[in-house]
């Protein structure tokens, strides 16, 4: 038993793993789909060798952070479960390249979920996502979104297929910033504290901003007793979103722009770490399609958490 790298135990009926499973020091792949687990053991993580877990098509509503911050996996498919929420996920020194989470039940990932080096493929489809990450994911790897019924705005460069055809009716629960346009709620992640419009708020990084990009962009080596604690904090978390132009990490937006195809949802998001970025992104696309494509901001306002329309 000490020996096996690979266990594949699909449409067995189990409902747990045996404790014995985490001392499998040699193993490499473990596949039980199609089974009643309800719960993934931490003690997995003890794998080191492990590079493929698949846990498909079982009755998981949670995943320990232990499991997904394995620095071994390659492979993780947990598509076709109950799953709400997932926990926080450090992207440095670890080595997905496939992350299947379709057909659950998540209004949302984590922002760092994108920021992983050697991700290929990210498969969110048919969930109840309200936003998707900001963060510009690696141009190699391809993420899917489609079939997210509330999901009223992507980030440009994320192409969609039945999103945004049903209204969230309880944006007011949620603990973070809604943006309202044309009696639609859209929900963007917890990280961002302040969105600024192109239009009506024109708007200078401020030198917390400049200190972060900065510290990100060339990786500069520092002591967290050495920089002030909100500073170290938001560090860690990781950038909030990718400026379309120039791929700059932003840890809060300088300008977000909503264009909407005709009466389509949903809406492309454009964010962008300056003005200038946002101008010469806006020239080359009029150089690109000739005109055709106006884009146009749309205006919205900003309710903060706990706002309830009167």
């Amino acid at each position: 038993m000490a020996k096996l790298t690979h266990i594949y135990v699909g449409n067995n009926k189990l409902s747990s793993f045996p404790e014995e499973l985490s001392h499998l020091k040699n193993l490499e792949v473990l596949c039980a789909p199609s089974n009643f687990i309800t719960d993934i053991p931490p003690a997995l993580s003890a794998l080191k060798r492990l590079t493929q877990l698949d846990l498909s098509r079982n009755r998981i509503k949670n995943v320990p952070h232990e499991i997904f911050n394995m620095r071994s996996l390659w492979l993780l498919d947990l598509s076709h479960n109950e799953i709400e929420t997932l926990p926080e996920i450090d992207p440095e020194g670890l080595y997905f390249g496939e992350i299947l989470l379709h057909n659950n039940k998540l209004l949302c990932v984590p922002d760092n979920l994108c920021r992983l080096k050697n991700i290929e493929y990210l498969s969110l489809t048919h969930n109840r996502l309200l936003y998707v990450p900001a963060v510009i994911i690696r141009t190699e790897a391809k993420i899917k979104v489609d079939h997210n019924p509330f999901l009223a705005y992507v980030p440009m460069y994320i192409r969609t297929d039945n999103c945004g055809t049903q209204k969230f009716l309880e944006a007011h629960m949620l603990p973070n910033v809604t943006l309202t346009y044309a009696d639609r709620d859209m929900i963007v992640s917890p990280k961002i504290k302040q969105v600024f419009s192109v239009q009506w708020n024109a708007y200078c990084p401020s030198l917390k901003e400049f200190a972060l990009r900065s510290l990100c962009v060339w990786k500069t080596p520092f002591s967290k007793d050495h920089v002030p604690k909100i500073v170290y904090e938001q560090l860690l978390s990781g950038p909030a979103a990718s400026c379309m132009q120039c791929l700059r990490p932003m840890f809060t937006y300088s300008f977000i722009c909503l264009y909407q195809h005709g009466s389509q949802y949903p809406f492309d998001a454009q964010y962008f770490c300056s003005k200038s970025c946002h101008s010469a992104f806006k020239q080359l696309m009029n150089i690109r399609y000739q005109n055709l494509i106006v884009l146009q901001e749309l205006d919205f306002k900003i309710k903060p958490f706990g706002f309830l329309p009167t």
